[in-house]
Order: structure tokens, then sequence, then C-alpha cells
């Protein structure tokens, strides 16, 4: 990643690395976006967080893959916001305030993902009990019958037009 950050974010690199290397490497015409491109992390593990802290303009998760099985809502819930937390620890470490990074959670992972597609109600509730824990945008699947994305694609359509209102 601080090789792509500098590649987007001068006119030329040169870099020796153990993987990776680049002599006098070009971007043109560079990013039209300054000082480049915004960067969103996926990341749940203390390496990552850290590159989100430093990197990025937003950082993604879809939990704790522990509890995608077995878990409940509520353990959804404490273990999301032990992330948020370890997020802002990487980015107090670097004396970034984790205000300035978007927190992206991506649905159908968690215990409770068939339950924000219900209705338009429990898709407000399931996200502002995430906007409680400090996440900015909850991304959630197209349904796809037969899958765990299955949902009733009218509700889907409601809560697109209905629940961003009811979120503000």
């Amino acid at each position: 990643m601080p090789l792509l950050d500098r590649l987007l974010t001068e006119d030329s690199v040169s870099y020796e690395g153990n993987f990776y290397s680049a002599h006098e490497a070009r971007n043109i015409p560079g990013c039209v976006q300054r000082p480049r491109l915004p960067f969103a992390v996926a990341a749940t593990g203390p390496r990552g967080l850290g590159l989100a802290a430093r990197y990025g303009q937003a950082w993604v998760t879809t939990g704790d893959p522990k509890l995608y099985e077995n878990g409940t809502p509520e353990q959804s819930i404490r273990a999301l916001r032990g992330q948020v937390e370890k997020l802002a620890d990487a980015c107090t470490t670097i004396g970034r305030d984790v205000a300035e990074v978007d927190k992206i959670l991506l649905t159908g992972f968690t215990p409770d993902r068939g339950r924000p597609l219900e209705s338009v109600d429990a898709f407000v509730d399931f996200a502002g009990r995430h906007q409680e824990l400090g996440f900015t945008e909850v991304v959630i699947h197209w349904p796809i019958p037969d899958s765990d994305f299955a949902a009733d694609e009218k509700i889907f359509e409601q809560i697109a037009m209905a629940a961003p209102a009811q979120l503000e």
C-alpha cells in the first residue's frame, strides 16, 4: 500500500523492495482527484487496521467471521464495537482522528444477515444500531434467490427508497 500511495501521488517513483520494484515509474496523466483517489481498506486484524488508519479514507468490515454461522446479533455488535475501537487505537497511534475515516459495514456476513432485508423497519433498526457504533455506510447485497442473500426484491427496493430519509 505505501508503494501504491506513492505511485498515485508522485510524478516519478523508484523503489526496490523484497516483492516489488519500480524504476522511475510514472502514472500519466495521474490521478484527477488530489492527492489521489480514495482508498477503502478492508481489514479486521492489527496490520490491516494499521493500513486503514494510515492510508484509508474508508475502512470496510464484514464483522467477525467466527460469528457468521453460530453467533448472535449481540455478539456481532460487541465484535464490531471492538473492531471500531481497534481502528481508533490505530489512528491514535499515528496521530489521526478516527472520525476522518468512513466506516463501512458490508452486510450478509453477520449472524443477523437476513434480518435487515425483512422490512424497511428491520433495516432502519439494523442500520441505526450500527450507526451508533460509528458506521457511516451499511452496504446490503442485491437479493440472490437460494443463497445467503435471498430476500424479497420489492422490500429491497423499498429499503433503497425509504430508509435513507428515516436514518437522517
